[in-house]
């Protein structure tokens, strides 16, 4: 201090808080860019497994329009038969069988979709892939239960309450186990019963159903092609 050396000790202090301070900001900014590299393969894992479920539910769906679409023609066809004598005599069992057999339990794998809630959605970066995850698993799917469970389901009961009045069902063996047969002591029911004209009637929701299941495929399919894009290494 007698020398004068002040501004050189101030000097020195100066600098080694300012390293100090920077060393501290490098270090929040490599922890910051380690923690946001650690968010960014959470997001990834999560987001492939979701596509993984997205690609079997998606084959299920596809079988499962197909074969309600299959149950809704036979459903035209015996209008027509109703009608028309003539057509389809020889398609009589096989159209009033996929009627009596269609029905749907929707299994959907929505557990990627409940890990990455639980983990925080916020850790999803893309608001595109966010919004479509919440609509999908949120909102779509579960009102599509409600719709089968309580609509469709009811519907399934009352046609099978009015083919057990309308025809004899009877359980026979094949193939090593009982299945059920339908039996028709009368073919003219099917012309002048009233019974025929209300199991014609359950049909009413199937085509609800059918598009109803279309736009999820579609939502499916859309989310499927964003999340490629969004994990694309």
């Amino acid at each position: 201090m007698s020398k004068n050396s002040t501004g050189k000790y101030l000097k020195y202090a100066i600098g080694e808080i300012l390293l100090v301070v920077i060393g501290i900001l490098i270090a929040l900014q490599i922890n910051n860019w380690n923690e946001s590299k650690k968010n960014r393969a959470y997001e990834v894992t999560m987001l492939r497994e979701v596509n993984e479920a997205l690609e079997i539910d998606l084959t299920f769906l596809n079988e499962n329009i197909s074969y309600l679409e299959s149950a809704l023609k036979s459903y035209y066809a015996l209008g027509i038969m109703k009608n028309e004598v003539s057509q389809y005599r020889d398609s009589l069992f096989e159209h009033l069988d996929k009627v009596r057999e269609f029905g749907i339990v929707l299994n959907l794998n929505i557990s990627a979709y409940e890990a990455i809630k639980s983990g925080g959605l916020d850790k999803i970066s893309d608001l595109t892939i966010k919004n479509q995850l919440s609509k999908l698993y949120g909102v779509d799917i579960p009102f599509m239960e409600s719709w089968i469970n309580e609509v469709l389901r009811t519907e399934l009961y009352n046609k099978m309450e009015l083919l057990n009045r309308l025809f004899y069902i009877k359980s026979i063996p094949k193939n090593g186990r009982l299945v059920d047969k339908l039996i028709i002591e009368d073919e003219t029911i099917i012309y002048n019963n009233p019974d025929f004209d209300k199991l014609l009637r359950t049909s009413w929701p199937l085509q609800q159903t059918i598009r109803r299941l279309k736009l999820i495929r579609d939502d499916m399919t859309e989310l499927k092609q964003h999340i490629n894009q969004n994990t694309k290494s």
